[in-house]
């Protein structure tokens, strides 16, 4: 089974570690992601909010999966979220034929053809390969940080409750880690509150940290690169706010890896130091 890895932008350049993960944890179920290095910018969740261009963007990276006649992978809530609100508009065949006349300056057209899953839909698809892989049960107790365009809107994402979802709970708790609920579980990381307001995203973040360390846990839990790149990148700055809020950060197929009796090396650990107490 293959199909073609989307990193996006903040994977890519951030925490190659997260790629490194999911790709030794996918192989392992029978699954491999093939690098696609023609793939450009999903349009992002903001360009939406200031034009309607942002459509054949997203287009142009679906249709290049489709002329490999493969699915994609993406590891970033953002882009998932992109892609998927681009499929559910391309069924309008009046703004489907507007996209396509220009997609075919480039020899391409797109027609909804490839479908578009973010890992963690992918693991709850390979749900019983994942429970035989479990070779060292973890003795962890971790907070989970949602990827909230995983699940949201509804109508798009289709996938879960997308106000409390349980996929991620349920794919951790395989794991034998403890899962703990914090009151703060389903509030947003605060990473996309960074770009208009910082001292509200690094607050939003604080929060969230102190509320999950105060409930037990010992690392946070993410599956999406924009909660990793503000709980790790700003964890100085978060510090600064709250002293005590203060979690390494573990992608989900580090964690799921390490049941797996994978080697912290194979997982990436060592790029960010990541390490459990």
């Amino acid at each position: 089974m293959e199909r073609l890895l989307y990193l996006g932008c903040m994977v890519y350049n951030r925490f190659p570690d997260y790629e490194i993960a999911a790709k030794a944890v996918l192989s392992r179920l029978g699954i491999k992601l093939r690098d696609f290095h023609e793939f450009t910018c999903c349009s992002s969740t903001f360009m939406p909010s200031v034009g309607d261009t942002w459509i054949y963007l997203a287009s142009y990276n679906l249709a290049l999966a489709e002329r490999r006649e493969m699915d994609i992978v993406t590891l970033c809530g953002t882009c998932t979220g992109v892609f998927k609100r681009a499929l559910l508009m391309l069924r309008d065949e009046a703004l489907r034929e507007r996209v396509n006349s220009r997609l075919a300056e480039l020899d391409l057209s797109v027609s909804g053809r490839a479908g578009v899953s973010h890992l963690l839909e992918v693991l709850t698809q390979q749900r019983e390969r994942v429970e035989r892989e479990i070779r060292s049960p973890l003795n962890l107790k971790v907070a989970l940080q949602h990827p909230c365009n995983v699940f949201r809107p509804r109508e798009i994402a289709r996938f879960d409750d997308p106000v409390r979802p349980s996929a991620m709970r349920e794919m951790v708790e395989l794991t034998g880690a403890e899962a703990v609920r914090y009151p703060l579980e389903y509030e947003c990381c605060g990473s996309a509150l960074l770009i208009t307001s910082e001292s509200m995203g690094i607050s939003s973040g604080a929060d969230k940290l102190l509320s999950a360390r105060e409930a037990g846990a010992r690392a946070m839990v993410v599956a999406c690169g924009n909660c990793a790149y503000l709980f790790d990148r700003h964890r100085d700055r978060i510090a600064a706010v709250r002293r005590e809020a203060q979690l390494p950060v573990l992608f989900l197929p580090q964690l799921l890896g390490l049941a797996f009796g994978m080697h912290g090396r194979e997982l990436g650990l060592e790029i960010r130091g990541v390490e459990l107490g």
